[in-house]
């Protein structure tokens, strides 16, 4: 694909998502269709074929960007410790609140974890990166972690995301003080 090419398809995906995200605010996700999605895009239904297989794949697709910037910010903070790495989780997630809504709306809010358990592995050799830890014990203690993270973040969500992120880890710090003793 040259260039100028790439450039249109990237420009093209962005409408499509933008078009999504905007239906979502009115409509159920689940009732949305590839035809309001080019129209709200202006795009040809050939377009988004070209791009895409599904609606899910351009909700799959925003995920994963979202994950990149989540790990660019936690490679330019250089956390040392996993509290941190929610403190930075959460301070993100607060700046994408309406998205977050969108997906409470449309009783979504489970696909976060499924990005998240995609993205820890390389999150946790950027926070701990001389930890050597066997995968099945790597794999458990990520999930674990995700688990209560993502059940923070939904709890957060359902609740209007009223605290902030300092005060979510400072009660993930108590949670986890009280677990080991």
């Amino acid at each position: 694909m040259n260039n100028m090419n790439y450039k249109i398809a990237l420009q093209s995906k962005k409408m499509l998502t933008d078009g999504l995200l905007k239906l979502m605010i009115t409509n159920d996700f689940s009732t949305i269709t590839v035809t309001q999605i080019c129209q709200e895009a202006n795009l040809s239904r050939r377009t988004f074929y070209r791009l895409y297989e599904s609606k899910e794949d351009i909700l799959s697709e925003y995920l994963f960007f979202l994950a990149e910037e989540f790990k660019s910010i936690v490679n330019e903070a250089v956390p040392k410790h996993y509290i941190e790495v929610a403190t930075i989780y959460f301070s993100f997630w607060k700046q994408h609140e309406d998205f977050l809504n969108l997906l409470k709306k449309n009783k979504m809010l489970e696909v976060i974890y499924n990005t998240a358990r995609e993205m820890a592995p390389s999150v946790f050799k950027m926070v701990k990166p001389n930890t050597q830890l066997d995968v099945d014990i790597l794999s458990f203690a990520l999930s674990y972690s995700l688990g209560g993270l993502n059940g923070m973040l939904i709890q957060w969500v359902e609740d209007g995301m009223r605290l902030s992120s300092d005060q979510l880890a400072a009660i993930l710090k108590q949670t986890l003080q009280i677990a080991v003793n």
